[in-house]
């Protein structure tokens, strides 16, 4: 099957393959809850920066809008309004390119499934993905990795740190090997991390994940209207 992508997405820890960190031995605490099911509504701030060895310092920055809602996750990209709306570009066989980034992603959590959809408001259509297709777009199928932002492996790969929070909720932690360092601040209530940072200890690749979250009042309204749109599936892309 030939999908067309404009480009890849890499979801979340993975969004651009900056480090692989490896700890041996699991010592996290056990206090967060994988079962905790918490309705909000994140602004998610990532910035990156990568020295190359050609001495060019890349940096990027993005924003992102990320709901739960019962045991449902939604994020969507925040395009400035400045950059002009993109025109719909098809192969040379008709069919449309498929964007993931276009729109909005939906992991949905229903009787122990996973149901992975991508919403493209402008053409109010909800492409479902089948889980073989899930490496083409780059998700790992981990709903808690899409609902908590980390996996009970990698939490329980973590460590206690030292590092004072200024939140009674919320506590550092860490994860470092001789390569690459981790730092995730926890808020238990919320069942969400405040800030992920991670990078390699020679400082030239780094990763930052900012998450402000506030009491979620309503769904996004195309999340609400999702009923009406017309469903296609992800082979329709295909040549």
């Amino acid at each position: 099957m030939n999908v067309h992508l404009k480009h890849p997405v890499i979801f979340l820890f993975s969004l651009f393959t900056l480090v692989s960190v490896a700890i041996a031995q699991p010592k996290g605490d056990g206090k967060f809850n994988f079962n905790k099911l918490v309705d909000l509504d994140v602004k998610m701030k990532t910035e990156t920066k990568v020295i190359g060895n050609d001495g060019v310092i890349r940096t990027t920055f993005l924003e992102e809008h990320f709901v739960r809602k019962g045991s449902a996750a939604w994020i969507e990209r925040i395009i400035p309004s400045i950059v002009p709306a993109k025109k719909k570009s098809k192969s040379g066989s008709g069919h449309e390119h498929f964007d993931p980034l276009e729109g909005a992603r939906l992991v949905e959590l229903e009787k122990g499934q996973l149901r992975l959809s991508f919403l493209q408001t402008d053409e109010k259509v909800r492409v479902g993905i089948p889980k073989s297709e899930y490496p083409s777009i780059g998700f790992d199928g981990s709903w808690e990795r899409a609902y908590y932002m980390m996996t009970p492996q990698e939490y329980a790969a973590l460590k206690p740190s030292a590092r004072n929070s200024s939140s009674p909720d919320a506590k550092w932690y860490e994860g470092d090997d001789k390569e690459n360092y981790l730092r995730i601040l926890i808020d238990f209530k919320n069942a969400i991390p405040l800030s992920i940072e991670r990078g390699n200890l020679v400082g030239t690749r780094s990763l930052k994940i900012t998450l402000t979250p506030e009491t979620l009042k309503e769904i996004p309204k195309e999340w609400k209207n999702i009923n009406t749109y017309t469903p296609k599936v992800f082979s329709d892309f295909a040549d």
